[in-house]
This record gives C-alpha cells, structure tokens and sequence, in this order.
C-alpha cells in the first residue's frame, strides 16, 4: 500500500506540470518528492535481498579507525566500498544509517541528473525511475548503484570530451565495483555512435550474438586484462549461469522498448536531437552480453538513467508533434513499447519464485513494507532470501 501512496504523490506532478504545463510551485513538489524517497528507502526495515545479505555481513566490516588494520587485498569487496561503509559506522554503527546516507546520495543523484539533463518533463522522469528501478537500485545493488551515481555526476565531463576527467572518475568508480568498467566504453559509443539507427541496433545485437558463440568472451578477458583472483572467480561463476531459451525471450523483451523508441526517433533524426543518442544506441551491446551471459545483464543498469530520459523524451517529443507526415506507424510502435516495457515491469516484480519458497512472488522481496520505526521480520521473505542465495552469489 505504501507503495502506492508513493505512486500517486509523483503521479500528481506529473498531470499538472509535465501534461497540463502549468507553472509555480515545481520546487516544492521536486523536495517533497525526494525526501519520500530518501526516507522510503532509507528507513526500510529487512526490506530487499541483497539489504539482509549486506546487513548480516555489518558488523563484520571495519570501522575508520580499524582501516589501517584491515587486509583490502583478501577482502570480499572493492577498497572504496568498505572506505565509505567505515564512514557511516563513524557517524552510527547501525545499518539503518548507512541505508540513510545511502538513499541520500542515489535519489539525490537520479533527481539532479533527471532536472538537468529533463528541465521540461523531469517528474515524469522520476516517475519512470520509481516504477522501473527504484527499489531494484535502493534496496538490491548497494555497491553498484554507487557507481552509476558517479557516472551520472561526471556525464557533463562525457558529453563536453573531457575525457581525462571522465576516465578519472571512472577509475574511481572501479575502486567501488568491478562492473564500473563499462564506464570506459562511454566515450567510444559518443564517438562513433552518432544518429539513432535501429536497423544499426538489429544489425549489433546480430554480431554480438554470432561472436559469443563463436569466441568465450568473458574467459578471454580474464586471460588478457590484468584481472585479481577475485575477480576471475566471479567472471567465472558469471560464465557458468546458462541462459534458457525463456530467460534469451525476457532479455529480448527487454530490449525491444529501447529498439521501439530509437525506431521512432530514427525516423524524425532531425526535429529532436537527443546528447543520449549514441548511449542508447551502445545498450544494445550490454543486452547482446546477458543474452550470452546471463549474469551480464547488471551492465545494463548503466545505461538506466540515459534510457529513461530518452524514453520520456520520446514520448513528449512524438505526442507534441502528431502533425508529422505517416504517424501512424510510430504511434503504434509507441504504444507497442509502453505495453513491453509495463510488461517487463510487471514481470519483474510478479514473476513466480516457488522453486525457493512454496507460493512466492519476487516482489516478497520489497514487500510487505516494513521501517526502523516499527521494526518486523517478514518470516516468507526471510525464508525466500535464504533459499534463494543459496543458488546466486552476489558480484
């Protein structure tokens, strides 16, 4: 139910200003919204999967003024990931903090990232945001989403070629999680990626998928690059999740949304040039990836916040400018997307998990909804979680 109080608090904004175009009153709804989401997450109780994991695991991380003693090169995680969680146990040693400081710097981030770079329609931006990957980025992937934030900070470094500062910062990122790494392919997409293609878009996927049969991809990496022993065991447990014929049909439902809105968009490349194009355009090579490799699919996560802001410029863009010639193939191609992308949504949240716990769903994960202020154990969700990291391992 919270859940959904949420939904129409952002919905609100979105009818009056993005739809309607009225004017005053926008900064209020912008830090009203913001703060729900900080403390949504931030105050959330044994809430999300990976959350319990990380929670369990507190204790056993250093405090700032153990740092000196603690051994970065046999531990678990990236240096820069026990570095900030030391930082938190200075403030409070409780895991709720960290979830705090947390929140804080992720929705702080998506909401600045959607203002600046969505000035008109940045509600329905964050509205995207809540419904696709909130609680998959606020509640799952602690470490990674850090470094998707960076990525978002330093994407003004990466538009404007400052490329020295923008590879700095994602060396940073790589300190935080491995799979920053894919930062490093920003720059070539901008490059050489130009005008959005989805014939281009077929043309790569096509490619990726012949090379992956063909060549180990993952095992060559580990061979040439200079990779730690962690770090090859997790590519290797990465290589040996097989990728069923249903999960390739999810990942390609996956993608058809992006392929639905770059075909809209290649067809009218003059009336609306979007500085995303050519990120949009490279997602493609990262679905490509999970389709071979199924735990790849975490590099599309990177691509996340350019997506949402070229889908919901799509959207606005082709609704205000229905006077163009042979628009009805683009609004059924539009309305085919939305109905994709509701779908992956829904499939995300819904799909069936009772191989691990008789009767369960995967949204157990995020609900029901329970806070550090009236703190309860969800006995299904614990349950499910245990059973279910038995078989996964979290990068």
């Amino acid at each position: 139910m919270i859940y959904l109080l949420v939904f129409i608090l952002l919905l609100i904004p979105v009818i009056k200003y993005d739809w309607m175009a009225k004017t005053g009153g926008e900064d209020k709804w912008y830090y009203l919204n913001l703060v729900v989401l900080i403390l949504l997450a931030g105050l959330r109780y044994r809430v999300g999967g990976d959350t319990l994991m990380y929670m369990s695991m507190y204790n056993e991380w250093p405090a700032m003024d153990e740092l000196k003693y603690f051994d970065f090169e046999e531990a678990l995680y990236n240096p820069l990931w026990y570095i900030y969680t030391s930082v938190a146990k200075s403030i409070n040693e409780e895991f709720w903090v960290l979830q705090i400081i947390q929140a804080v710097i992720v929705n702080s981030t998506f909401f600045h990232f959607f203002r600046k770079y969505s000035p008109q329609y940045y509600f329905s931006a964050i509205l995207l945001y809540y419904v696709g990957y909130y609680c998959y980025f606020n509640m799952e992937i602690m470490r990674e989403i850090l470094c998707i934030c960076i990525l978002m900070l330093a994407t003004e470094w990466l538009i404007e070629k400052k490329w020295i500062k923008y590879i700095l910062a994602s060396v940073f990122a790589i300190q935080i999680h491995y799979s920053a790494a894919v930062m490093l392919v920003f720059p070539l997409l901008l490059i050489f990626l130009k005008k959005p293609s989805w014939m281009l878009q077929l043309v790569f996927m096509a490619a990726v998928l012949v090379v992956l049969n063909i060549i180990n991809v993952a095992s060559l990496i580990v061979s040439i690059l200079p990779v730690d022993e962690n770090l090859g065991e997790l590519v290797e447990k990465y290589i040996d999740i097989q990728t069923s014929f249903a999960g390739l049909m999810v990942q390609m439902l996956k993608f058809l949304p992006v392929l639905g809105f770059t075909f809209i968009r290649s067809r009218y490349p003059d009336l609306y040039p979007d500085k995303f194009t050519p990120i949009v355009m490279g997602v493609v090579f990262a679905y490509a990836m999970s389709m071979g490799f199924a735990g790849f699919e975490r590099l599309v996560n990177y691509f996340a916040p350019f997506v949402i802001v070229f889908i919901v410029h799509t959207i606005y863009y082709f609704i205000n400018s229905m006077e163009l010639k042979n628009v009805q193939v683009s609004m059924m191609v539009m309305y085919a997307s939305l109905v994709i992308l509701s779908f992956n949504y829904g499939y995300y949240y819904l799909r069936d998990m009772s191989e691990y716990y008789p009767n369960t769903r995967f949204n157990i994960i995020y609900s029901p909804y329970y806070s550090v202020l009236n703190p309860k154990i969800d006995e299904q969700r614990e349950k499910f979680i245990e059973n279910y990291r038995e078989v996964s391992f979290v990068f």
